[in-house]
């Protein structure tokens, strides 16, 4: 047996199990030894709160998102409801004409210049201390504002994530890889709230999250990932990102591998432009953070690679545990490839189906990363 491929092997099986197994065990563990709680009270006077919805040709559901928006169990005197609409050519911003409300306003941009710029523009607009990001498809709780603005009486916290959530009866179409998406939130939502306790969790979904209007900062043209930079761009500034699962919002999620895949591989390139972003940003100055960070997001980044680590070096490993794993490996892969051809369903090809959509996803994300480099990425408006 050669001594340098068995040594290998056991580092591609400690880089693969790391964020999946352990890390999660070492965050409870830091979560519950190291707490640094939340200091929530109900302030009163409530602070004043805007609404940023961005939209782009999202006639089927701005209607229900500004009804939702406006019908909050919030002082109607205390929150407003921007639509920052980016060169909507649907009936958009024509629905969005038809509200009258006091409290209402829209944001009608000609020009389609992608999310960021009118996020910019529309925060640049808000009148609240506090600013909601919502995406236009979530239905947010009655409740999601109060529970977010109740983190805010610690001067610490610079940012809330709320919980996302499948809305399982409004969406028409669930199939296998969903149904495997659904369980990865809820270990997600796990490792947020531990993250959460001990000092700061990483990012935030675009359905929902509320920020300190004043530590809204300036973020690169071209960034992809905006719900995950600008919560963590807060944190490089000093301040906690914090996870309140009691602001839930949810999401029609139609979760099928055509209709999911370009978005992962975008968010995958995301991911890779963020690390080279967010490392000089975040520096030094928070060790927690920064463990976090390479805990959670760096490492799985490159999972790829750490798969195809370990079906080499189990393939040239001589032992029969070796080449038992090896070939458990090869029929994990072919149940993924059996369910993307024939669209089978099932529990037993929703995980190797999920799995393998999300490795490629990643792939192909690094190779739109090194091939794009610094340049801008071009204007997109795609789902979250």
């Amino acid at each position: 047996m050669n001594p340098l491929v068995r040594d290998l092997f056991w580092l591609f099986v400690f880089a693969f199990l790391y964020p999946l197994v352990l890390y999660p065990g070492i965050i409870w563990l830091l979560s519950r030894l190291f707490p640094e709680p939340v200091r929530k009270s109900r302030p009163a006077p409530l602070p004043f709160v805007s609404l940023v919805i961005p939209a782009h040709n999202e006639e089927k559901v701005v209607a229900a998102k500004i009804e939702n928006s406006l019908s909050l169990d919030y002082p109607a005197d205390r929150y407003e409801v921007l639509l920052a609409s980016d060169g909507s050519t649907d009936r958009t911003a024509a629905i969005a004409r038809e509200t009258r409300h006091p409290a209402f306003r829209l944001l009608d941009f000609p020009v389609r210049r992608g999310k960021l710029a009118v996020l910019t523009d529309a925060v640049g607009e808000a009148r609240g201390e506090l600013v909601v990001l919502t995406d236009t498809s979530a239905i947010l709780a009655p409740d999601a504002l109060l529970r977010a603005v109740e983190n805010f009486s610690d001067p610490g916290v610079g940012c809330v994530a709320g919980r996302y959530r499948i809305a399982r009866e409004m969406t028409p179409e669930l199939d296998a890889r969903g149904e495997s998406e659904r369980g990865y939130f809820e270990f997600e939502i796990f490792q947020r709230i531990c993250e959460s306790r001990f000092h700061s969790t990483l990012g935030a979904h675009g359905a929902f999250y509320m920020i300190r209007r004043s530590l809204f900062p300036r973020v690169p043209e071209g960034t992809i990932n905006d719900d995950f930079v600008i919560p963590m761009l807060i944190l490089a500034q000093g301040f906690r990102t914090v996870y309140e699962e009691k602001a839930v919002a949810y999401e029609i999620h139609l979760a099928t591998v055509k209709s999911e895949f370009r978005r992962r591989v975008r968010i995958s390139q995301g991911n890779f432009q963020q690390i080279f972003l967010l490392l000089p940003a975040l520096g030094l100055k928070d060790p927690r953070a920064l463990f976090v960070f390479f805990s959670h997001k760096v490492i799985r980044a490159f999972q790829p690679i750490t798969l195809l680590g370990l079906l080499a070096t189990s393939a040239l490993l001589p032992a029969w545990p070796f080449r038992i794993f090896f070939l458990l490996q090869v029929l994990f892969y072919l149940l993924g490839l059996l369910a993307l051809a024939t669209s089978l369903g099932g529990r037993l090809l929703a995980l190797p189906l999920y799995f393998l959509t999300g490795n490629a996803a990643i792939v192909l994300g690094l190779v739109r990363q090194i091939r794009q480099g610094r340049r801008p990425s071009r204007l997109g408006w795609e789902k979250s």
